[in-house]
């Protein structure tokens, strides 16, 4: 059965926002619940879970105060850190015939935390509650069932598959892979291995490297669901196998029941795939060659500003006044009339950057380059040391 499962309060947020109600396959609990005795708690939910393990599976989540149309409320923390996931499994253990796996998710708040009961179909079905009685879930409440259905139960579990597939897409050069739990539990450690290849190469073919499942299994992958990954390019198995690619499925079951399927593909029968390019291929092919050009023009573009900077502020010659220059020529230590120079004689004078050289002219002379600018102290100005000593023995400061 595949419903919605939060993992992050984003998630949880998202479902208040859509207006998530109540239903056969959801419940809410408030945090509440967890201030009663163990006992009781213990008690009611066993009857939850049973009754959906008993259904079709679905979620609890503690922490939420509902409406009265039985949507979310208000998001309320669980705030006592010993109430958490293995405090409550440990508590269900004891309390649930027979034994029920349920994935139990922690969601970390402000002032607290959350915690979502995954609760699958269950091929062990049907479960006692703690009380000693089935039950299952009808929409917005859980019955107590009669004798004829838990029969009813018991025969619809014996009768459906368990486990996992594997299937495989050679397409436009590549391969995919695509894992499918098709039982009514949850399977862990979810891996494959390709025979004669190492997964550690597999992981590295691909940028950025891909672990799972190869060199990490998929923690868990729940009733109904589908991952779907990466596998390698063709030229890559064909240069590691004859032709024959024999593909091991890896997991365990809610049981701790260790899986293992083979799957036996030809590399030559898809041969006829291999560099067929995808309309999708094709427009991102032609998108990087697009932005490759754009990448050899914008180079080009900075070379050429590059040059025009250099030759705008390196003048061949200082652009002084014909008194600045007069003053020069009668004598060589004369200080230079600073707020008479252009950024780049200052610059040149004070053997400086252009950078420095437009503060000097905007901060120690801005009173006499710009409308309403003021003369800041020397001292004042953010340059370092050498080049405010240049400046005392180069130029006439203002003032």
């Amino acid at each position: 059965m595949t419903y919605f499962r939060p993992r992050t309060i984003d998630d949880i947020l998202e479902m208040k926002e859509r207006g998530d109600a109540e239903g056969a396959t959801l419940e809410y609990k408030s945090s509440r619940l967890l201030e009663q005795k163990n006992e009781k708690i213990f008690e009611t939910l066993s009857k939850e879970l049973t009754a959906l393990a008993n259904a079709i599976g679905g979620i609890l989540i503690i922490g939420i105060d509902e409406d009265n149309e039985r949507r979310i409320l208000d998001v309320r923390p669980i705030e006592d850190p010993s109430k958490n996931e293995t405090w409550l499994e440990d508590g269900l253990l004891s309390r649930i015939a027979p034994s029920l796996q349920i994935s139990i998710e922690r969601i970390d708040v402000e002032r607290g935390h959350l915690l979502v009961l995954d609760v699958p179909p269950s091929r062990n079905a049907p479960h006692q509650a703690a009380d000693k009685r089935f039950y299952a879930r009808r929409l917005f409440r859980i019955d107590p069932l009669l004798t004829f259905e838990v029969e009813d139960i018991r025969r619809r579990v014996s009768s459906l598959s368990s486990g996992a597939s594997l299937s495989i897409t050679f397409q436009s050069g590549g391969v995919s892979f695509s894992i499918r739990n098709e039982g009514l539990g949850h399977i862990f450690d979810v891996s494959i291995q390709i025979a004669g290849i190492e997964n550690a190469s597999i992981a590295q073919e691909w940028t950025p490297g891909l672990e799972r499942p190869y060199t990490e299994p998929f923690r868990i992958i729940h009733s109904g669901e589908t991952r779907n990954f990466l596998g390698a390019g063709f030229e890559f198995l064909r240069d590691r196998l004859d032709d024959r690619m024999d593909v091991e499925l890896r997991y365990t079951d809610e049981d701790r029941k260790e899986h293992q399927k083979t799957y036996t593909y030809y590399l030559k029968d898809f041969h006829s795939t291999y560099g067929i390019k995808s309309p999708n291929e094709e427009v991102l092919e032609q998108g990087i060659k697009k932005l490759a050009n754009i990448e050899r023009i914008l180079s080009d573009l900075s070379r050429d500003l590059k040059v025009m900077r250099e030759s705008a502020f390196h003048p061949t010659g200082l652009n002084f006044s014909r008194t600045t220059l007069t003053a020069l020529s009668k004598s060589p230590d004369m200080k230079w009339p600073g707020q008479f120079l252009t950024f780049q004689a200052l610059a040149e004078i004070l053997e400086i950057d252009i950078e420095s050289a437009l503060t000097v002219q905007s901060e120690l002379f801005g009173a006499s380059h710009y409308l309403g600018g003021v003369n800041k102290p020397l001292q004042d100005i953010d340059l370092p040391d050498d080049i405010k000593e240049r400046i005392r023995q180069r130029l006439i400061l203002p003032g």
